[in-house]
């Protein structure tokens, strides 16, 4: 029996329906009988923040039986969730027959999205909860392939070279999943053992690849390359000249990594972020490029405005600094009862700093934030 946190598989569990898979204790026992009723959201979230686990296999039967292909007629939002449920199962068992196929079939989806849903899917990367550390590594992997898909399109690269970067940012560290969520949990400095395990990670997960049956070279080399540095800084390989898709890859993995918070230390706010990959990078092209297309505030980031309203960015703006939000606070602090569309690009709803999650004092709905009635 292999155990996963139920946190990577929220998707599945629907408030008001049976739960699809038994819940455990860390040794496997059961808690939970399949089948029995989630009544409301309230308890569906408080099942989710519990230290519970999720048999593999029954996770699989569950996939199986709930079609969650990302291709259904569900919501943006529900599909996302649906897409990183199946990826918790997907990315671990990289010996099973349809494994490639599988993560061909998810990167496409994510390439679909960056032409469809280009700012709801910056809206769930940027506003993912980096407080659960244990689903780190998993979340990495997606949010790095949904914004190599928008840069890559961005760059106007050839369809098969954007699923070949894709497809790299969801495999490229397939060795260290669960290793990356046990090290953002506790921080601090990493033992010898660890540290072994993160130096061969990338040669790990080329192996695996192969052994898939990959024989895209594009893909294999940006996973080989994903943390060689021009001018030979890197590893495993320090190489002087490693290829464009590599480096891509090498500066949204860093700009994400930044995003998050880990062992006690608190993660930037995504134009924080931004700015230190830039500086960091020393104007490299693709992270002045990466800077362009999110803009300054890009969706999913709270933001005060001139009015005394909180709002969040839905939308990005003409320009990088004037997003479309929706306010969902007033001056006084109180949730709006629905939230309101600002132009940030006027003077009365300009925006005049960022706000801390913490600072929140309302739940955000994605779906009623992109309801089309709030658009105007």
């Amino acid at each position: 029996m292999k155990l996963v946190p139920i946190q990577q598989v929220g998707g599945h569990i629907k408030a008001g329906a049976p739960l699809p898979f038994g819940v455990r204790d860390a040794e496997g026992k059961l808690l939970l009988a399949k089948g029995q009723q989630v009544p409301t959201e309230q308890m569906r979230e408080a099942l989710l923040n519990r230290g519970v686990f999720v048999d593999l296999d029954e996770l699989r039967d569950a996939s199986r039986r709930g079609n969650d292909d990302g291709t259904g007629g569900e919501d943006f939002f529900a599909r996302w969730e649906a897409l990183q449920t199946r990826l918790s199962v997907l990315l671990r068992a990289p010996q099973e027959p349809l494994f490639l196929a599988r993560v061909k079939e998810c990167a496409g989806q994510l390439i679909a999205w960056a032409e469809r849903f280009p700012d709801q899917l910056l809206f769930v990367v940027i506003q993912h909860d980096h407080s659960r550390h244990e689903v780190y590594g998993l979340a990495h992997l997606l949010h790095t392939a949904a914004v190599c898909a928008l840069l890559s399109r961005r760059l106007a690269w050839a369809p098969e070279r954007q699923k070949s970067i894709v497809g790299a940012a969801l495999t490229m560290n397939l060795s260290i999943i669960d290793l990356q969520g046990r090290l953002a949990s506790r921080g601090g400095k990493l033992m010898p053992p660890q540290r072994a395990a993160i130096d061969r990670h990338p040669d790990e997960a080329v192996a695996y690849l192969r052994n898939a049956g990959l024989d895209d070279a594009e893909w294999l080399a940006a996973v080989a390359q994903h943390h060689e540095q021009p001018g030979g800084g890197g590893y495993p390989l320090h190489l002087a000249d490693p290829g464009e898709t590599s480096q891509l890859l090498r500066l949204v993995d860093i700009f994400l990594a930044k995003l998050a918070s880990r062992g006690g230390r608190a993660g930037l706010a995504a134009p924080q972020a931004a700015k230190t990959l830039y500086t960091g990078s020393n104007g490299h092209a693709f992270a002045a490029l990466l800077v362009k297309e999110l803009g300054m505030f890009p969706p999913g980031t709270l933001v005060k405005l001139a009015s005394g309203e909180i709002a969040v960015a839905v939308r990005r703006g003409p320009t990088g600094s004037t997003p479309i939000v929706s306010a969902v606070m007033n001056r006084q602090g109180d949730a709006l009862g629905s939230p309101v569309r600002r132009d940030t690009a006027s003077t009365e709803h300009a925006i005049t700093g960022l706000i801390a999650a913490q600072q929140l004092r309302v739940q955000l709905s994605p779906n009623t934030l992109y309801d089309r009635r709030y658009e105007a």
